[in-house]
């Protein structure tokens, strides 16, 4: 069997999904080839959301005026948020009714009229040169901007996550200035090495956060699924989905003894300087790691696929990315895909030997449950060493 490279790309979209039902999107449309900030500039803003805002070019001002157009021509639908960035473009919009085309026609139409209004600024003496905007154009384009391909979206499924896009799409300036101020923070590292096992081999992990965490005791997190689940309730379609309160925080429907004290021992560790490190696997862990960002503790958590190129964290993970509080790390082995990827038990097995490396004499005991010890060490050995990478090139 060849298996032909996977092509990620903001033309994907969800299989199955009528995008012309009744639904809120969150959708971001970029800007193609460009450097600098063709469409609006940051700048402090003390009556502004978090202290910033974005201050249009003439470019910006015509993607803002073709995004009005949209509910007047297409009354179904509305716009709720909205947000310009230098280079990209993230807006929610309410499909209240059936739509006579799919969303996606609709985005275009935008897209082209946005274009249309660029051109004629640009005929009309307006001029992306470098000097005025900092900004330097493709050749291919004139000296206006141009669209990158499709657009990129997030759909509405749960309780609670309408708030979450909004709060996301207002408070991108704010993000935007935190991460220049912090670049190395957000950066994406394609090869980060780490002694593991006693120094026995090499780990390689693709990471964003600070990676100087990994010098601090590091305090293992490991919490059995009989321990604490949230409650799940059935999602649109068929399967299950976490049942969330109307902040968005998922529900905890059982938590045991052993859970309380699992989270007492990591907050205890972290007031004494350890690090909590957690593969994020069962919804205990998971919980645990909630818990040490709301009190602003360090946190290092390993995913079971890499990051993909522009991936930055969300939410909690943002602030405290920012605040050098967090390394988000995934094993060299194992690249980035755009769709969900299965938590196999082999790649548990694999993630809870890592973080008992990573740990070192404050790892977690666990029982892998009729594994041998040598079986368990490959599984991590081939995540994180780069022949194991290479050969499933």
């Amino acid at each position: 069997m060849i298996l032909q490279e996977i092509k990620h790309r903001m033309t994907r979209r969800l299989n199955d999904w009528d995008y012309g039902q009744r639904a809120i999107y969150m959708i971001t449309v970029t800007l193609k080839d460009w450097r600098g900030e063709p469409l609006g500039k940051l700048a402090r803003d003390g009556a502004a959301r978090g202290g910033w805002r974005i201050e249009p070019t003439p470019f910006g001002e015509a993607v803002l005026e073709a995004l009005a157009e949209m509910p007047r021509r297409y009354p179904q639908v509305q716009i709720l948020e909205r947000q310009l960035m230098p280079e990209h473009f993230h807006f929610i919009v309410f499909v209240k009714e059936p739509l006579p085309k799919p969303l996606g026609a609709l985005i275009r139409g935008f897209k082209a009229g946005a274009a249309k209004r660029w051109k004629s600024l640009a005929e009309n003496g307006e001029s992306l040169n470098g000097a005025a905007l900092g900004v330097v154009p493709p050749r291919s384009c004139g000296g206006f901007p141009a669209w990158a391909d499709g657009f990129q979206d997030t759909i509405l499924f749960r309780d609670g996550q309408l708030k979450a896009m909004i709060e996301y799409v207002r408070a991108n300036p704010r993000r935007l200035a935190e991460k220049r101020a912090n670049p190395e923070l957000f950066r994406r590292v394609t090869r980060l090495e780490t002694p593991l096992d006693g120094g026995r081999l090499v780990g390689r992990f693709e990471a964003i956060g600070n990676r100087h965490l990994l010098e601090r005791p590091l305090h293992q997190v490991q919490c059995s699924r009989r321990f604490c689940a949230y409650r799940r309730i059935a999602k649109t379609g068929a399967g299950l989905k976490i049942a969330r309160d109307a902040a968005g925080e998922p529900i905890i429907e059982r938590e045991s003894p052993e859970y309380r004290e699992r989270l007492a021992a990591t907050l205890a560790a972290a007031a004494h300087g350890a690090v909590v490190i957690s593969p994020c696997i069962s919804d205990g862990e998971r919980q645990i790691a909630r818990e040490a960002l709301k009190r602003r503790l360090p946190l290092v958590t390993l995913q079971n696929k890499g990051f993909a190129k522009l991936q930055k964290p969300g939410g909690r993970y943002f602030d405290a990315c920012a605040e050098g509080r967090l390394l988000m790390m995934a094993p060299a082995a194992w690249s980035y895909t755009p769709q969900e990827k299965t938590m196999t038990r082999l790649d548990a097995t694999a993630m809870n030997r890592i973080c008992q490396w990573l740990a070192g004499e404050n790892a977690a005991e666990i029982n892998y449950h009729g594994m041998t010890p040598a079986n368990i060490d490959r599984l991590a050995e081939e995540a994180v060493t780069a022949k194991a990478k290479e050969a499933a090139r």
